[in-house]
């Protein structure tokens, strides 16, 4: 009986890395045994990983030892990191801080840190393969310095970090996924105003920016982590898998997310100064992102022409969760 390949994936009960747990799982060859390091293994979300075969140890991104321990023996590593939630606890951690720069860059600054430890943690691993890391363009490079959003800056660090390591470049694919229809139900949320019987979604950017959107993360996202795994040849050697599922516009998202829920919606751009001064440090950070995309646009925010889509992947979109079926499962 040929041994399985031991796949370890971080952030397995998360959306990104739950979605590589569960295309690993029913994937057709069986050929993957999945391993998730979490900081609870008694959590309810990793006991459920349990029950479904996969091995679950503990460990945090912070010791790199415990790291090391943990990918022991992997043919190949999914990392994922989650600004986001660092970015929370840095402002539980600084009541009434109001700059929001200040607490981006701390937040920043720990999860490139932990991006590190698990590039030193994998080249320790004598057995990987395959390194496939969740991350998003270098929107300094790109922009040639004129935008440098933390929560991209961050990811960006450990993408160079990995470049000054041929060993591990050489095994490495990078993956960027792009917009999140959740983004609807926090971030980008529609707003409903009575008086006028409809929505207003508020945005410093303009309608007809180009997006390129995942659907539904859990649904659609891991597809791309499995094709990935299953073409090294195509895929390694510092190769971007650019992840998404529809293209359109950002008036054009509204739209669908509005035929979804049977309402009317309108787009509205405000001054940048307007929107800093009244929305949640959350989102004065994400529009730093999409500042981003809007400057660079007719690069579709990638500022390259050689990633990998699904159709280099032999993905079959069709069978994804579109955006329209990703939005018609949120709430309003």
């Amino acid at each position: 009986m040929v041994a399985k390949k031991l796949v370890t994936v971080v952030g397995a009960t998360g959306a990104q890395g739950g979605s590589v747990v569960d295309y690993l799982l029913k994937n057709k060859s069986q050929e993957y045994a999945i391993r998730a390091p979490t900081r609870s293994p008694q959590s309810a979300a990793a006991k459920a990983l349990s029950a479904r075969g996969v091995e679950v140890v503990r460990a945090e991104l912070t010791d790199v030892a415990a790291l090391k321990a943990a990918f022991a023996g992997s043919y190949a590593i999914f990392a994922v990191t989650n600004f986001w939630g660092l970015f929370s606890e840095t402002q539980k951690q600084s009541p009434g801080e109001k700059d929001v720069s200040l607490l981006a860059n701390k937040a920043a600054a720990i999860e490139t840190q932990i991006g590190m430890n698990m590039v030193d943690a994998a080249v320790a691993t004598d057995t990987l393969q395959h390194y496939l890391l969740s991350t998003l363009a270098d929107a300094y490079t790109i922009s040639g310095g004129r935008s440098q959003p933390p929560h991209y800056e961050s990811k960006a660090k450990v993408t160079r970090y990995i470049h000054s390591k041929p060993e591990l470049l050489a095994k490495t694919t990078f993956v960027w996924c792009s917009y999140y229809a959740t983004n609807f139900a926090g971030l980008a949320q529609p707003i409903h105003v009575p008086a006028i019987g409809q929505y207003i979604q508020i945005q410093v950017t303009p309608s007809d920016q180009p997006i390129a959107c995942i659907g539904d993360t859990r649904a659609n996202f891991g597809t791309f982590v499995e094709a990935a795994l299953a073409q090294p040849d195509k895929t390694r050697g510092g190769q971007t898998v650019f992840a998404f599922v529809e293209r359109t516009t950002l008036g054009g998202l509204l739209q669908i997310w509005a035929e979804a829920h049977h309402v009317k919606a309108t787009y509205v751009q405000i001054s940048r100064d307007t929107f800093f001064s009244t929305w949640t440090m959350e989102a004065q950070e994400f529009t730093l992102g999409m500042e981003f995309w809007d400057m660079v646009r007719e690069k579709e925010w990638t500022g390259k022409d050689n990633f990998i889509t699904y159709s280099d992947l032999g993905i079959d979109i069709t069978a994804s969760k579109s955006v329209r079926d990703s939005f018609e499962e949120l709430e309003i």
